[in-house]
């Protein structure tokens, strides 16, 4: 890799060699990124997403899913229209929101494919569990920023990157799907390339606010 997929920035360098997988780091934004010759086919990667557990009668999903939606309860009116992207083939966060009377569209390339969404503004956008899946982070950012209105924000909840060289063994890492992992310093470059705001409302979830 001669650039990093977050950050465009050239400063990057090899980080590791796990199962046969090339891994880089970006030293600027510290994002550290599957080398794309191990990228799956777009058919792995559909098939793979339908093994997904992702009931919303399940209890233990849907308190894992309201670490995300409380924080953002309370920023949100009634009125406002929201956006799931990546949503998955069952859109449970979406499916929440509703329930509680809030306006939320859905977007995600395999299952709901409508790409009228990138020609509109939204007040909020959520990602649960999906930009570890961006082969091009940086164009899906500038995507996003592109959709959100003035004073909106977006919502992610990823796994951070762990601490004290446990990257070998983490089970996030062993996804297949998963190319690109994220830390705080990451989503603060990300933020300030765009003048947005973070806040870190819950463990492994980030806000950023959009103001302008």
């Amino acid at each position: 890799m001669k650039i990093c997929t977050v950050c465009k920035n050239n400063k990057i360098m090899s980080f590791a060699e796990i199962d046969n997988l090339l891994y880089w780091e970006c030293q600027v934004c510290e994002a550290i990124l599957l080398d794309p010759k191990h990228f799956i086919s777009s058919k792995s990667e559909k098939k793979h997403y339908l093994k997904h557990n992702n009931n919303i009668d399940d209890n233990a999903y849907k308190d894992f899913l309201l670490r995300l939606i409380n924080p953002i309860r309370n920023k949100i009116l009634i009125d406002d229209i929201g956006l799931d992207y990546g949503c998955g083939y069952a859109p449970a966060l979406a499916h929440i929101l509703r329930q509680d009377g809030f306006k939320v569209e859905l977007y995600d390339p395999f299952f709901f494919p409508n790409k009228s969404i990138f020609l509109r503004k939204f007040n909020y956008i959520t990602c649960t569990e999906v930009i570890e899946h961006f082969f091009n982070p940086n164009q899906e950012f500038e995507k996003i920023d592109n959709m959100l209105a003035r004073n909106s924000f977006l919502a992610i909840m990823t796994s951070f990157i762990p601490k004290d060289n446990l990257f070998e063994s983490w089970y996030y890492r062993r996804d297949p799907t998963h190319v690109v992992f994220y830390n705080k310093k990451t989503f603060e470059i990300i933020a300030s390339e765009r003048n947005w705001v973070t806040e870190y409302p819950e463990k492994n979830v980030v806000i950023f606010k959009k103001s302008n």
